[in-house]
């Protein structure tokens, strides 16, 4: 190789050297702008997000008269739930994959436990039962929530909803339960819509709560007593421990920067 050769080598190195220097930008700059929001962005999820609560809010709980299921005897109701809970396996994949939700699909419900339930609420009437196929859905903010609300009523047939985000219970839980009509298999079932941080007290804290309270009044109740001064005491410490629990975990959402800009 001849010394030009050599020298533009050596200078086309140089330049590139230099060109890499200058071309990496600072991380805490890129770092910054990935997470930068501007007033206008901000301004529009607050919107997007007033939107959501209002219509998390506009839900009305409601139930269809003498809902019933497509049979009236409980070991016919039991050939259908596999094939129903499948039916319902389906639809709310497809709503979770949508809604961006996550979905929660449990077995059908137990016969031992369907038959209790039939006959110390339902008076014996099996065609009544309505969550012998189930399932939840579980939100992480509201938008999702709403959303796949919606979904469910475009995918299926709704015969009752409770809103118990708009009237919590006396715990101070909050969900969306509906009752729909499977169009294939025409059998109701129960999809339970959560919001993730609700719903993690439900299945910790709050669960032990509830075990203990329950250990409480069954301990009076075997001794065939009334509850103590104390034991009153201590069942209205728990149940205000699992009130603010649910309330801390329901002041979350109330917040528009939970919503993904």
């Amino acid at each position: 190789m001849d010394l030009k050769s050599v020298l533009r080598t050596c200078f086309v190195l140089f330049l590139l050297s230099r060109g890499t220097a200058i071309a990496a930008p600072s991380t805490s700059n890129c770092a910054r702008l990935d997470y930068e929001i501007s007033p206008k962005q901000a301004e529009a999820s607050k919107q997007s997000f007033q939107r959501s609560l209002s219509g998390l809010y506009s839900i009305n709980s409601w139930r269809q008269a003498n809902i019933m299921q497509p049979y009236a005897h409980i070991d016919q109701l039991y050939q259908v739930a596999p094939k129903a809970q499948l039916e319902l396996a389906t639809l709310v994949k497809e709503v979770g994959m949508i809604s961006k939700t996550t979905t929660v699909l449990p077995d059908v419900k137990s016969k031992d436990r369907a038959e209790a339930k039939i006959a110390s609420e339902l008076n014996g009437d099996a065609s009544k039962i309505t969550d012998l196929a189930r399932a939840s859905i579980v939100a992480d903010n509201i938008p999702e929530l709403v959303q796949a609300f919606e979904l469910i009523g475009k995918e299926s047939q709704i015969v009752a909803v409770k809103n118990r985000f708009k009237q919590p219970n006396a715990s101070g839980y909050r969900d969306l339960k509906v009752l729909v009509e499977l169009p294939e298999s025409k059998m109701i079932a129960e999809i339970q819509l959560h919001l993730d941080a609700i719903s993690t007290v439900k299945n910790g804290d709050e669960h032990a709560i509830y075990e203990e309270i329950q250990k409480i009044e069954r301990n009076a109740t075997d001794q065939s007593r009334e509850l103590s001064e104390f034991e009153v005491a201590q069942i209205n410490k728990l149940r205000t421990t699992s009130k603010t629990l649910y309330h801390n975990a329901w002041q979350q959402y109330l917040q528009p920067n939970r919503i993904a800009v």
